[in-house]
């Protein structure tokens, strides 16, 4: 009998780093301690204040909490300070209220508006425009055709083929990041009680009718609606030659579109077709309002009218240092920090995407290096290793266990870049939204739990939550990205 195969050897960037250090929180202790020691030379009382501002800088690096250094939260808090001091983080509005900006989203979300274009096969599709980087975001509804009924080897198949999707985006110099999210909800029900109640036709034989009706009143206990979708962000101005204008941007992702859903097809999941404008406003009202979900799961068969797209954002929200008040919701966002360290099998994250309690919604974001940048990030990676080495035989440490198998997981990165394989930077988000504040220890409990049966490690978004709950939205956002924008 074949053992079933498993996946692993994950491997985040880590520079030269001593320890578990940061390249650039070695290269801080480093002037940390020779700077004092050179002033020193020149004054006993410069050297002994430069002594003491050291020590606190080498502890504010040190130092963890909660995974992350202490100069990271107390830059996050004095972040959050100034943001609620500046009344970033709260709005309050009302139907007659004027809000200048009324296309604006809140946080990331704000230069985010929709396009309707064509869909180049007669269609109509939605592209979410980025204002302040130009890229567009277009979303592919998909339809998982899921494990339980696949055989190993078909399963095992379509993982490759995922492998080999992510691999050709090395190759792709326009998409910047690929999102995949998992949004579910539990209906109780009514959903699919209404779905069936409103397509049984009429002129069928009573018995029919009765049968479809008692097997609808039955299942509400058990049903639960589940949303998925992939949503590819291209930079336009990457292509070759550049599109002069807007329009021309637009023709270039929409020629690269079919390409993307024939390769997504090949990895086990059914292209149900592209988001149009008023789905993806749709969606993310339901985000921000969550109470209105049953009113807004279908918006995309009805007409565009309806809601518009200064409609879509909350009107009023509050961020807390640990949570998000919406509308109606009220949202606690996490971060990957670390990806599962042994060998897992192809279902590790069916705990942590399957159904629950409380709503919940799942990102898992892709950064692909282009080709060329691959080889050179797994060489540079191989290198700082060995610089590891030397430093720990230098000051006569003994090399760990830990050390050695991150060694072997670079050599192996480096093989199997060249054998064809791309590279890329990927992360988790997770949002889970209920109505009242009274649920939230048991949501916020099930998600930490379900992260656990998946082999991921997470970490709350303190001081970021509106930053998370963006990125969960799989909509085109990347908080990597947003931190190497320049500040302001």
């Amino acid at each position: 009998m074949t053992a079933p195969r498993t996946y692993g050897n994950w491997r985040p960037p880590r520079g030269f780093g001593i320890g578990q250090l940061s390249t650039g929180q070695t290269v801080t202790v480093f002037l940390a301690i020779s700077i004092p020691v050179t002033v020193l030379n020149f004054s006993g009382r410069a050297g002994a204040v430069a002594l003491v501002l050291g020590a606190l800088v080498i502890g504010a690096v040190v130092i963890k909490i909660g995974g992350s250094s202490l100069s990271d939260v107390v830059m996050r808090r004095l972040r959050f300070t100034r943001s609620k001091a500046a009344g970033w983080t709260e709005r309050t509005g009302g139907m007659v209220t004027d809000h200048l900006r009324r296309h604006d989203l809140p946080g990331p979300m704000g230069p985010i508006v929709p396009l309707s274009t064509d869909d180049g096969r007669g269609g109509k599709q939605g592209l979410l425009w980025d204002r302040r980087t130009g890229w567009l975001t277009a979303v592919l509804r998909v339809s998982p055709v899921g494990l339980d009924l696949a055989d190993q080897g078909q399963a095992d198949a379509w993982v490759a083929n995922w492998g080999a999707f992510l691999a050709d985006l090395g190759y792709q110099p326009m998409i910047r990041h690929v999102a995949v999210t998992v949004d579910t909800s539990p209906t109780g029900g009514t959903t699919l009680r209404d779905y069936v109640n409103d397509r049984i036709d009429p002129r069928a034989p009573a018995s029919a009718q009765a049968v479809m009706a008692e097997l609808a009143a039955t299942a509400p206990s058990s049903s639960a609606e589940v949303d998925c979708r992939v949503s590819v962000t291209f930079d336009p101005a990457l292509a070759t030659p550049r599109p002069p204008d807007l329009a021309a941007g637009v023709a270039e992702v929409t020629r690269w579109l079919p390409g993307l859903e024939s390769h997504l097809s090949m990895a086990g999941v059914a292209v149900r077709g592209r988001a149009t404008a008023a789905w993806l406003t749709g969606r993310l009202r339901v985000a921000y309002d969550p109470a209105s979900r049953s009113d807004l799961t279908d918006y995309d068969e009805h007409s565009d009218e309806l809601l518009r797209w200064s409609e879509a954002g909350p009107v009023s929200f509050q961020e807390s240092w640990d949570h998000w008040q919406h509308d109606s919701g009220l949202s606690v966002s996490w971060a990957m920090v670390e990806a599962p360290r042994q060998s897992v099998m192809d279902r590790v994250l069916v705990p942590l995407l399957a159904a629950g309690p409380f709503a919940r919604r799942v990102t898992l974001l892709y950064e692909p290096l282009s080709a060329g940048a691959a080889a050179d990030e797994v060489e540079r990676e191989i290198t700082n290793t060995q610089v590891r080495r030397m430093w720990a035989h230098k000051t006569k440490r003994d090399e760990t266990q830990r050390d050695r198998d991150d060694l072997s997981r670079a050599v192996q990165s480096a093989r199997e870049e060249a054998e064809g394989a791309g590279v890329g930077r990927f992360t988790l988000y997770v949002t889970t939204t209920v109505f009242d504040a009274e649920q939230m220890p048991a949501a916020t409990a099930d998600v930490e739990q379900r992260a656990g049966q998946a082999k991921v490690r997470l970490r709350r978004l303190r001081g970021a939550q509106i930053t998370g709950f963006a990125a969960s939205l799989g909509l085109g956002i990347n908080p990597a990205e947003l931190a190497r924008r320049p500040r302001k």
